[in-house]
Parts: C-alpha cells; sequence; structure tokens
C-alpha cells in the first residue's frame, strides 16, 4: 500500500501524480475490495476480467486511459447513449493545445466523454479541473488522478483559496504554453443543475491571476475553445430537482459525498438519448472587443458573454426542450421539433417525473426540473 505521507496525490498543488508512479497506485485502487467488487458488479465479465488483467500490465496514465478506462467508457456508451457525436474538431489541430471550457452537466461524463472523443479524433487527452469535494474518498481520489485530474480548492480561508488559485493559473497557463497538454474546466463551480449555462467571471479572473501584461493577449495564449455539452435526457434530473426542493425546505440542507456519488452512478448508467460535443473555435478576433472596453472587469464580462453565446448557439437542441418550455408557459400548440410520436411520450415523461418528486407542495421543484430542460433552448433563441 502507498504511504499517504510522501503521496503526490496529497500535495495541496494543482499537479498530477508522476506517470513513473501509475503502477503503485493502481496497485492500491485495486486493494480496495468494496472497489473491485464493485466494477465486477458494473462490467461483463469479459471486460472485468480484461480489466483485471490489464491492471499488472499498465504503468503510465496514457496506458490506463487506453487499455482500461476507454474499454468502460465504450461500455458506457453502449448501454446508455442512443448516439454519440461531435463537431467543430476540424477547426483545431491535434498538434497544439487549447483550454477548453465547456457547460457542465453530468459530474463524471462531461470531461470523461470529451476526452473520449478527442482520443478518437487523433487528438491527445487533456487534463481535468476537478472540485475538491469530489476528493473526499480515497478511491475517487486515485481514480480521477490517474485521469489526469487536478484539484480546484473550494474549501479554505479566503488567503488559502486565493493563493491556491495562483497555483492554479500557473498550472493551467504552463501546460498549454509549454505543449504539454490541453485541459479542461467547467465555466463555472458545479454544475449547471438548473440547464442556465452561464459562464462565470470569477472563474476568468482566476486564469489571470499572476500573469503579466494585457488580458486580450493573455486570453489568445490560452487558445480558449467553448464547447458545448448537449444531453438529451439527463439521468439525475430527478435527483436535481429533488435536491433544489430539499433546500428550499431547508435552507441548512447540504448534499453528502454518498449524494455525490449517487449521482455519478445513476449518471453513468442512466438513459441519455442522444449526447453531443461541439467545439467551438479558438477564441481570437472575438477578443478584439477588450481593445474598446475601460476596464478589466468589462473585459472578463466581455469573455464570459462570449463563451456563453459558443455554447448557446451550439447546444443541440431535441423535442424535450420544447415541450418542457410550452409547458412552462401552458402553451398547447404543437412541438416543431419532435419526432412523430414524441410529443405524448415527453409528456408522460414529465408527468411521472412529477409525480416522483417528494414534499413539493407549491410545485416548485417540478417547474425547476422542466427549466432544466427549457432553458438551453430559451438561451439559444436569445442569441438568434
Amino acid at each position: 500500500m502507498v504511504e499517504h505521507k510522501d503521496d503526490p496525490v496529497r500535495e495541496e498543488r494543482p499537479e498530477l501524480i508522476d506517470q513513473a508512479l501509475i503502477a503503485p497506485y493502481l496497485k492500491e485502487l485495486f486493494g480496495y475490495e468494496r472497489f473491485v467488487e464493485g466494477v465486477r458488479a458494473f462490467l461483463p465479465e469479459k471486460l472485468f476480467n480484461h480489466i483485471m488483467e490489464m491492471k499488472d500490465r499498465v504503468n503510465t496514465i496514457e496506458g490506463f486511459q487506453t487499455d482500461i478506462i476507454l474499454h468502460i467508457m465504450n461500455l458506457i456508451e453502449q448501454i446508455s447513449i442512443k448516439e454519440l457525436t461531435s463537431g467543430g474538431l476540424e477547426h483545431l489541430d491535434p498538434g497544439k493545445q487549447y483550454l477548453f471550457i465547456s457547460n457542465h452537466r453530468d459530474i463524471v461524463l462531461d470531461s470523461a466523454f470529451l476526452n473520449t472523443t478527442l482520443f478518437k479524433r487523433g487528438f491527445r487527452t487533456s487534463q481535468i479541473a476537478i472540485g475538491d469535494n469530489l476528493m473526499r474518498h480515497r478511491i475517487s481520489d486515485l481514480i480521477f488522478r490517474m485521469n489526469k485530474s487536478f484539484v480546484v480548492k473550494r474549501t479554505g480561508s479566503p488567503t488559502e483559496l486565493y493563493k491556491y488559485s495562483v497555483l492554479l493559473s500557473e498550472h493551467i497557463r504552463t501546460q498549454i504554453s509549454e505543449g504539454i497538454d490541453s485541459v479542461w474546466i467547467a465555466q463555472r463551480e458545479g454544475r449547471a443543475k438548473d440547464g442556465n449555462d452561464r459562464t462565470q467571471t470569477g472563474l476568468l479572473k482566476m486564469l489571470t491571476l499572476g500573469q503579466q501584461g494585457d488580458l486580450k493577449s493573455l486570453f489568445r495564449s490560452l487558445n480558449i475553445v467553448p464547447v458545448a455539452i448537449s444531453y438529451e435526457f439527463d439521468p439525475c434530473d430527478l435527483l436535481k430537482a429533488q435536491e433544489f426542493v430539499n433546500k428550499k425546505n431547508n435552507p441548512d440542507y447540504k448534499k453528502s459525498f454518498e449524494e455525490d456519488l449517487q449521482h455519478i452512478l445513476l449518471g453513468l448508467r442512466g438513459q441519455k438519448g442522444r449526447v453531443h460535443f461541439e467545439f467551438g473555435k479558438p477564441l481570437r478576433e472575438e477578443l478584439d472587443v477588450f481593445d474598446e472596453l475601460p476596464n478589466s472587469k468589462k473585459q472578463l464580462e466581455a469573455l464570459a458573454g462570449i463563451i456563453d453565446k459558443s455554447i448557446h448557439r451550439n447546444y443541440a437542441l431535441h423535442g424535450i426542450n420544447e415541450i418542457a418550455d410550452k409547458l412552462l408557459k401552458a402553451d398547447d400548440s404543437p412541438c416543431s421539433r419532435c419526432e412523430e410520436g414524441e410529443e405524448l411520450k415527453l409528456h408522460d415523461y414529465f408527468s411521472r417525473k412529477k409525480q416522483e418528486l417528494q414534499h413539493d407542495t407549491d410545485e416548485s421543484g417540478y417547474r425547476y426540473l422542466l427549466g432544466m430542460y427549457a432553458n438551453p433552448l430559451i438561451n439559444a433563441l436569445s442569441e438568434e
């Protein structure tokens, strides 16, 4: 077992584990009996046996991703996704590094399928920014770290968080400027559980900490690529709506790590319908607007708007988005995006969710759930 006192996974820096250390971490991970039993229960026997064999052969992060994780991602795609598609990668160079900034729906799968998409199109997988709330358990800590993840601290004193944010900014810039790796980070802290995808200017400000020069040059050097991630169905929609109800009824309610784990497991297996990743072009000319703005605050706000516009316009909309919007507006006109016979099924879908919500006495949770699907449509229409 690996000793924690000298463990790079435990260091308070946003760094990856050394590739030379991958073997002992794999040994530790598969030394947890309940992890192995969980993998056995989730995977078909043939794939489980393959992974148990490969765990003793893999000695690099790349090997872990290609010989173990990729097989698991292919299985998740087969059992839970009707169609996985992507677009826009023709505008990117596999030999360059980018900062992918995307909307955030699923705790694990957003970054995992982004990396799967990149790998299958001849790109290197990206590093992944993960909130420290997901690193509370050693098993999840190991899995994320061996998938090229680094920590975004959300807990600590203001001074501690600021110092760590400076290190985080330096880490991201170094990966891209020195041609090491692309980096993925969500446009905001946590998932947009209400489906209203908006970039936090605080995230963008973090990217400027410890950096020299004007913001236009800085952000151009980061090769920012907005990515719109679209799930036709969100397997965790009821959990997210129930969490909203719980918080409304009890302001002191806080989601536990076990509830995060429930979201992760349901996200892996739950039906998602059609899933699409649309990569925008690297932001360059769009940043010329900075020249006309009076200060950095306005520049950060403008950049957030540019990223939002790309994500809103590139979001793949379906019948469920339009039906949710019509239900919110009590609009009984025909659904233009629905396929034949789909409209009635979608009405039934939302009716079942409404009945399953607990303690939703004023139906605010139900409206929140509808908003998850309606907001991407509302945002897309606002950009026309």
